[in-house]
């Protein structure tokens, strides 16, 4: 290859064939060989149109002759219905072997053409050629002297509450912070994001405790009480375990959300494998649980578990 001067951008040279249906464009050069299809926008198997947001690019590249200082390089960039890049990649070459170019774009938005730029590096000297998405057939219009069908526009879907969403998706056409993808509050008793169900929310609070205990004894509940939760939530105590003061009993939050469970107890040491757990539930709320294992000479520690909304095991995580 001869030395080359310069970024020039060279004119394109189009050397097709003289037929109609010709599908090869040759981009030769001084310093390259190289052939496009001009038909970027139908399947190569099947010939058939593809869609919009689609392209198939397909050609070859070679560098004219090595060795010498420069390689060769084909950038094949997809536009959109604005001009504006959609996609680009490059095959380049400088052993003098033919490269492919063939690769399907499928992308998120309208291919309007697909451009070719065959450069050399590193003096990116170019040629380029584009070739258009070629428009859809026009329909047939109506025979002369027939009179045309006036065609009957339907009308547009309702859109009540004005969020930009008609009330053929919309699924509360009355809330206009309602709609497809809106933020999904949980437990507001709406179904935001249009989902198929407000989404549960977790309950609030936790069971606040302290326990008496030596290293020789059994754990005796000193003081413990439900906080912060939601005012109205049932609370559900469960000991299991011989010598429990009680198996099961209920209680209700006051309006803060708070509760004392000490008195249930009634200041009774608790024997090793006993079991108490405290549900707090509510309506549409997944519920939270704090179980404790007793061990003799040992401080329990609450476990934090729930309860998802409709099941009754609890679990670690919901």
């Amino acid at each position: 290859m001869r030395a080359l001067v310069g970024g020039v951008t060279v004119a394109a040279m189009l050397l097709m064939a003289a037929t109609a249906q010709a599908e090869r464009v040759d981009m030769m050069t001084p310093w390259a060989w190289a052939w496009v299809d001009n038909q970027p926008f139908v399947d190569p198997s099947t010939g058939a149109p593809l869609g919009a947001n689609s392209a198939h690019p397909r050609g070859q590249i070679k560098d004219r002759g090595t060795p010498d200082s420069y390689s060769v390089k084909m950038t094949v960039t997809a536009l959109g219905t604005a001009g504006q890049q959609l996609d680009q990649y490059t095959v380049s070459d400088g052993s003098a072997v033919y490269r492919d170019l063939d690769r399907r774009l499928n992308l998120s938005a309208p291919v309007q053409s697909v451009r070719f730029d065959l450069c050399t590096v590193p003096n990116a000297q170019c040629v380029t050629q584009t070739f258009a998405r070629p428009a859809p057939p026009a329909s047939p219009g109506p025979a002369p002297g027939a009179t045309p069908t006036p065609t009957v526009q339907p009308a547009p879907p309702a859109d009540r509450d004005g969020d930009g969403f008609p009330d053929t998706t919309d699924c509360n056409d009355t809330n206009s912070s309602v709609f497809p993808g809106a933020r999904e509050y949980p437990g507001n008793g709406l179904d935001d994001d249009c989902a198929g169900g407000d989404q549960a929310a977790k309950m609030p609070g936790g069971v606040k405790y302290d326990w008496t205990v030596t290293a020789r004894t059994n754990p005796k509940v000193r003081f413990m009480r439900v906080r912060d939760a939601v005012a109205g939530a049932q609370v559900t105590v469960t000991c299991e375990g011989r010598g429990c003061p009680f198996k099961l009993r209920r209680k209700t939050t006051d309006q803060h959300g708070e509760v004392s469970l000490t008195k249930l107890f009634k200041g009774r040491r608790l024997r090793s494998g006993t079991r108490v757990e405290v549900h707090v539930a509510a309506p549409n709320m997944i519920t939270k649980v704090t179980r404790f294992t007793i061990r003799r000479g040992v401080t329990p520690s609450g476990t934090s578990l729930c309860v998802p909304v409709g099941q009754l095991k609890p679990q670690r995580r919901c």
